[in-house]
């Protein structure tokens, strides 16, 4: 019975999916918003509504916000590690997103420059990528594998392009819509990442993954530079606007007077997210699979 027992704790070593030494993996996932930031730091919600009525002499404000995140949407991971045994390895990987988020906040029947007007935010990130090392934990096992890994999330692309448009209402003269195109960089910020996720072995050098991870990051806004202008539909306003007009700056410290829009405290733009992922991994490392673990259990059963 000890023979036997033995030879069952060998072979399910020898069937683990996550094999020690060099490995590489990659995947898709889905991100979804994780709760916490809805507004920007001038109170302007990132996704939702507001509708301005007035009824009887009264006025009336109507909100309707929702929760955002950046780095929502498909996503890619590709990623590469190493296992110095079993047990314990690291893993670094580049996150990119693929299909970014639009959030869009209407504001509807407010005054700009005392015309009624309607007012849309849109705001997207342009694809942005994450590098991510963290620390490996595994279990064994002969078919399937628990894991977890946790680590930090280093922001290596979170520019957003953010379009301010500004349509009059019917009845105040001639309608015109006015698009102001803005792209806003951001501070470099440190976020952490934690994740928990199962493995199955195909072969003793592939093996199919599937995961839930956590993404905890709000990176500072730096500069928004402006860099489009139309009207209507039609380009060519950019020239119209000065140089020294079409950039604002973002700090946490600092003095401006009075009515200055071109500096402004900063405020963090939201990245944190919950996704689902799953892919493929190829061990590059050894194996303790196959016949070195066959022969592994033979020369223990010959000394008992």
């Amino acid at each position: 019975m000890k023979n036997v027992a033995m030879g069952l704790f060998f072979f399910v070593i020898a069937g683990n999916c996550l094999a020690q030494g060099l490995y590489t993996r990659a995947g898709l996932g889905y991100a979804v918003p994780q709760a916490g930031q809805t507004m920007d730091g001038t109170a302007t919600p990132y996704s939702g509504n507001r509708t301005n009525t007035t009824i009887d002499s009264v006025n009336y404000t109507a909100y309707s916000i929702k929760n955002s995140s950046f780095s929502t949407g498909i996503h890619g991971i590709l990623g590469v590690g190493y296992m110095f045994n079993s047990h314990v390895g690291v893993d670094v990987s580049v996150d990119m997103a693929l299909t970014p988020k639009e959030y869009t906040y209407s504001n509807s029947n407010t005054l700009v420059n005392n015309v009624p007007s309607n007012v849309q935010i849109i705001q997207k990130a342009n694809n942005p990528v994450l590098f991510i090392p963290a620390l490996v934990l595994q279990s064994d096992g002969a078919r399937f594998n628990l894991y977890t890994r946790f680590g930090l999330a280093l922001p290596l692309k979170t520019k957003i392009t953010q379009d301010q448009v500004f349509t009059n209402l019917p009845g105040t003269g001639k309608v015109e819509t006015d698009d102001y195109t803005f792209t806003i960089t951001n501070k470099f910020s440190l976020g952490f990442t934690g994740t928990a996720g199962i493995g199955y072995k195909l072969s003793d050098k592939l093996c199919l993954w599937g995961e839930a991870s956590f993404l905890s990051l709000a990176v500072y806004a730096k500069e928004a530079n402006l860099t489009d202008v139309t009207v209507d539909g039609a380009t060519g306003y950019l020239p119209q606007i000065p140089v020294e007009q079409r950039k604002i700056v973002f700090s946490k410290e600092f003095t401006s007077t009075s009515n200055d829009y071109f500096h402004q405290p900063t405020f963090s733009q939201p990245f944190s997210s919950f996704s689902i992922n799953a892919g493929i991994r190829y061990n590059l490392g050894s194996s303790r699979s196959g016949n070195k673990g066959k022969n592994d259990v033979k020369s223990r059963r010959m000394k008992f």
